[in-house]
């Protein structure tokens, strides 16, 4: 700052002028020189000022009308003045009106000039460097909030979005504990607990009571009026969620219902394959393992029935005799 510092002195004194001339180059600064306050007005519109050094009384423009002229044209020009008739009442004005420094000739010492040149100059710097990082700020905290909306839209988009998505799952939803009890998390969610809460027995419930304070959740079977559905828990493991699962609601009716039409022929495969192997059997230990299976095909026989919508029979227990009939047992 101070290499590229343009001075501008005025002072119709021509001997001082000089002196502050020399003073001003011999610190590595630029400098303008003005022998009355018309010449330095003129000097000031044409130029580029960091520092004016200026006598009050001079001829044409006064001192102080150049500082209102140098602060108008520039707030940061720093303007310092000089004077031999000096009074308490011009230094008050000088100062109100911006300036930077009063001093009085002659100088103590020629340093005087020189210091408070220095001075006024760094004051200059310090000044447009406050303005900068002031501006810096502003842009930044502007850019902060134009971020944060812009976040703030984004997450509310996404929002809508996935509340959108999962309006849409065919699996209902279900948002269990946390601070908001049992909510439905879709539409789907929502019909299953209307369900749930019109039949006799209210199986949907009763699993969301088993489930809460548990840490293991399994998959499990429920059957609401003609309905077939797997209700699976999922923990919620983010920190604002502590303490809540998620139930998903799956209808296997019609799904079970498919599967289950595809397995009668292999099931009544498999009971003469076991009748058969059960007749075969020569020792006790060949036995246990046949009627094992038996029992394991007639549970599998249950679930069928219970998929495709009808009450299994209660089962029976397997024959100790050899099965004479290929049908699947009921």
């Amino acid at each position: 700052m101070m290499d590229l510092a343009t001075v501008l002195i005025a002072d119709d004194d021509d001997a001082l002028l000089g002196l502050m001339l020399r003073r001003i180059q011999r610190m590595n600064l630029r400098a303008d020189s003005a022998q009355d306050g018309n010449r330095a007005a003129t000097l000031l519109e044409q130029g580029e000022y960091h520092l004016l050094i200026t006598d009050i009384n001079m001829p044409g423009r006064s001192g102080l009308e150049l500082l209102e002229q140098a602060k108008a044209r520039d707030p940061n020009l720093q303007v310092v003045i000089v004077t031999g008739g000096a009074t308490l009442e011009t230094a008050i004005q000088a100062i109100n009106n911006g300036a930077f420094a009063y001093l009085t000739k002659p100088f103590d010492h020629i340093s005087v000039l020189e210091n408070t040149a220095f001075r006024a100059l760094e004051y200059r710097r310090l000044r447009i460097e406050n303005q900068r990082m002031a501006e810096i700020q502003r842009r930044r905290g502007d850019m902060l909030e134009q971020e944060v909306a812009d976040r703030l839209l984004q997450v509310s988009r996404q929002d809508r979005e996935m509340r959108e998505i999962m309006a849409q799952l065919p699996e209902g939803i279900l948002i269990l504990g946390g601070n908001r009890g049992l909510v439905p998390g879709n539409n789907s969610g929502k019909r299953w607990l209307e369900r749930d809460l019109d039949s006799p027995d209210h199986p949907i419930t009763s699993y969301l009571d088993s489930v809460r304070g548990r840490e293991a959740f399994e998959p499990s079977l429920v059957y609401l009026d003609d309905r077939t559905l797997q209700l699976t828990t999922i923990r919620l493991s983010s920190p604002g969620a502590a303490g809540s699962r998620v139930v998903v609601i799956r209808d296997l009716t019609e799904e079970g219902r498919e599967i289950t039409s595809e397995m009668v022929t292999p099931l009544a495969g498999m009971a003469q394959g076991l009748a058969r192997l059960l007749s075969l059997a020569r020792t006790p230990e060949e036995r246990e393992v046949i009627l094992q299976l038996v029992k394991n095909l007639r549970a599998l026989e249950a679930l069928r029935q219970t998929y495709a919508g009808a009450t299994p029979e209660p089962a029976a227990e397997p024959p100790q005799v050899p099965v004479s009939t290929p049908a699947v047992w009921r």
